[in-house]
Formats: C-alpha cells, structure tokens, sequence
C-alpha cells in the first residue's frame, strides 16, 4: 500500500505532484548566483512556497542539484536565499529548492507566502 506522504516509485510520472509545501503565484524578479561567483542570470520569479520557487529564463545553463544562491524581489520585499535546482526545464526555466534556510528568513518567507495566500483567495 502507497502511503500518499511516501516519495514516489516513478519520479518521472506525469501529473504527480511532489513539492512539500504549495506554490502561490507571484510577480517580481530574481538574480541567481553561484555561491562565491558572479551573477549568472536575471530571471522572472513565477511563483513561491516556504520550501522554494520557480523562476521563468530561458539562460538556465545548470545542472540539476546545482547550488545556487537566489536574491530575490517580489511583493516589495527582498530576500537572499542559497538553494539547489531541484527542476529544470531548457528554455524555460528552473525550479529551486531553497536550503540551509535560518530560522528568522524562514519566517519572513512564511509570511509573504501568507501574503500571496489572501492575494489569490482575493482573485
């Protein structure tokens, strides 16, 4: 028996939804880093989550598992974040799973995705 909080046996299946925590759609920008590196690109950020964030660039040159470190401006707020590609989609763009997160950036991030929570519910 699957136990639906067990990672999937297919991680390649389509339609199966794997993030731990749920993305809320979002407008701003980001700038991705290798860490103790130059700027490697500017990216639309397209949505966010405690866990992590998608950014739309069709310059993704990466790996996935990468580190990388996120500077990142949406809602009027700012945040510096390292993370790792977790997904990437050639010419499009690239999903990061944030990492080694503090506990006082973890609460800044909490409540912008709260923000962005009511501003869907709102329409």
């Amino acid at each position: 028996m699957n136990n639906s909080s067990e990672p999937s046996l297919f991680p390649g299946k389509q339609g199966r939804e794997q993030r731990r925590h749920p993305r809320y759609p979002c407008d701003g920008y980001a700038e991705v880093f290798l860490p103790h590196g130059g700027l490697l690109f500017r990216a639309r950020i397209l949505d966010l989550s405690i866990s992590g964030c998608y950014i739309e660039t069709a310059l993704v040159n990466l790996g996935r598992g990468t580190q990388v470190e996120v500077y990142f401006v949406t809602n009027q707020l700012q945040f510096r974040v390292l993370g790792n590609v977790a997904v990437l989609r050639r010419k499009r763009g690239a999903g990061i799973a944030f990492a080694n997160v503090s506990p006082r950036r973890v609460l800044q991030i909490a409540t912008l995705v709260g923000e962005l929570a009511e501003q869907q519910v709102k329409g």
